[in-house]
């Protein structure tokens, strides 16, 4: 049992991460994997602190996301 659990670490060990290249400039539309809905502003809202939601996918302004460099 021992050497199953060493030999299945060893394995998992070797796989390597392979991360997508995100464009700063360019803008997304997030899909959430299960429900296959987008991330959406909740009535076009452009205020601080406005609801986030899924909504079926539009591709209206409320639905693109642009990611930002943190600076990390």
């Amino acid at each position: 049992m021992a050497t199953l659990l060493a030999s299945l670490f060893v394995a998992l060990q070797t796989q390597t991460a392979n991360a997508a290249t995100v464009d700063t400039n360019a803008w997304y539309i997030l899909l959430n994997r299960n429900s296959g809905k987008a991330l959406d502003v909740y009535n076009l809202a452009t205020n601080d602190g406005a609801r986030i939601t899924q909504w079926t996918r539009n591709n209206g302004n409320q639905q693109q996301w642009q990611f930002v460099d943190s600076g990390g």
